[in-house]
């Protein structure tokens, strides 16, 4: 019995550090109008907090969205320097980029375990004012990158949504669960993004701000090392057993 207590404290001290803490971010694209006023990409901890230093504000000297045009994007993990990002990509590489990286955070081990939650990947379209101008968000070719180990695949490549007459908001509908370990922990995804409705008629654009978003939060979670799993487990067998014996006792 002294040597069963031992065994089951041991077991107990351990079982709090099997599983590390687990860590979030946020992502999220967003249209509206070209300008130094408010931000368009960002990325930050989980709950759409952006930090000023990992917000990108589109300059009044440059395009920002392009109306009704596909532009491609790409949303990741990089591990070395512990940075989640997301960024706009063109032919020449990177266009626009934002980048957060989490202050005294974990850095994620290269064999933990990435899940994008239902509904924590989608699209949302906003109607303002009332207005009859159909306005839309359309996301399309959405791809993990190839060193990625899926253990629950991306089952939706395409997300829409659209005002007045549509959806206002459409989001995955099954987990996505991967691994970056055979990458060293570096993961993405990446897709392309059409807005629609950012050029109104009558004065102005019709998408503002926030009114056309696509959002994605990703959660970090280390993956238990086996043998702590098998002394976890091991524990718990032989206090099943004891208990056993002294009832048949």
């Amino acid at each position: 019995m002294r040597l069963l207590a031992l065994f089951t404290l041991a077991t107990v001290s351990l079982a709090p550090n099997v599983f590390a803490a687990e860590f979030s971010f946020f992502s999220i694209l967003r249209a509206g109008l070209p300008g130094n006023g408010d931000y368009e990409i960002g990325t930050g901890p989980n709950g759409g907090v952006i930090p000023n230093s990992a917000q990108y504000r589109y300059s009044n000297s440059t395009p920002g969205w392009l109306n009704g045009a596909d532009q491609q994007f790409r949303i990741g993990y990089t591990q070395a320097t512990n940075t989640a990002y997301a960024s706009v990509l063109g032919s020449t590489g990177i266009v626009y980029t934002s980048q957060y990286n989490p202050i005294g955070g974990l850095t994620a081990a290269p064999g933990g375990t990435w899940t994008i939650d239902p509904g924590s990947m989608y699209v949302s379209a906003r109607l303002r004012n009332n207005s009859t101008v159909p306005i839309s968000v359309q996301v399309n070719n959405l791809t993990l990158s190839s060193a990625v180990n899926v253990l629950q695949p991306l089952t939706q490549t395409s997300l829409f949504a659209s005002q007045p007459f549509g959806s206002t908001q459409r989001g995955n509908t099954a987990p996505i669960v991967f691994s970056a370990a055979a990458n060293g922990g570096d993961w993405f995804l990446d897709g392309t993004i059409r807005f629609t409705g950012l050029l109104g008629s009558g004065g102005g654009a019709v998408a503002q701000r926030s009114d056309l978003h696509f959002g994605l939060t990703a959660t970090y979670s280390e993956t238990p090392e086996p043998a702590a799993v098998l002394l976890v487990s091991g524990g718990l067998v032989a206090m099943a057993y004891w208990r056993r014996r002294r009832s048949m006792a």
